[in-house]
């Protein structure tokens, strides 16, 4: 996956398939999509993407969680996110670069389904895309990028 993820970082939404999807993991996810979120100093973006993902995945009833990565970012976006009990924050100083968050992300996430948004492009992260991204793959039960 380490080759694919290079040429991923900068694209819209996606939604690949989770440990259990693959076959990687024993037992059941403990939800059902794992939003992944890499990111370099996206200031307030970070916080207002987190907060319109939710609320769209709480209305679609969509079983989720978070994990947003810091790559390399010395903003203090991650400070925001205190308190949120369904967002893991990982903040390595190892991560330097989006790539490396991105895969620290992936390897880190446990639902049946992983999406990944870029809060750091220039438009809004619409969420109804990323879930369309989602039912499509639960429909054919295939990675979709």
């Amino acid at each position: 996956m380490t080759s694919a993820v290079a040429h991923l970082i900068a694209v819209p939404p996606f939604v690949v398939a989770g440990p259990t999807q693959r076959g990687s993991s024993s037992g059941q996810a403990a939800v059902e999509f794992t939003v992944v979120i890499p990111f370099h100093n996206p200031g307030p973006a970070l916080r207002r993407t987190v907060d319109h993902l939710a609320e769209t995945l709480y209305a679609q009833n969509i079983s989720f969680d978070m994990v947003v990565v810091s790559g390399g970012s010395t903003d203090g976006s991650e400070r925001n996110l205190s308190g949120l009990p369904w967002i893991r924050v990982i903040s390595d100083r190892e991560l330097q670069d989006k790539g490396a968050a991105l895969q620290a992300g992936l390897a880190a996430a446990g639902g049946s389904w992983v999406g990944v948004v870029d809060v750091d492009a220039d438009a809004e992260v619409d969420p109804y895309e990323l879930i369309e991204c989602l039912h499509r793959a639960r429909d054919r039960e295939v990675v979709l990028v």
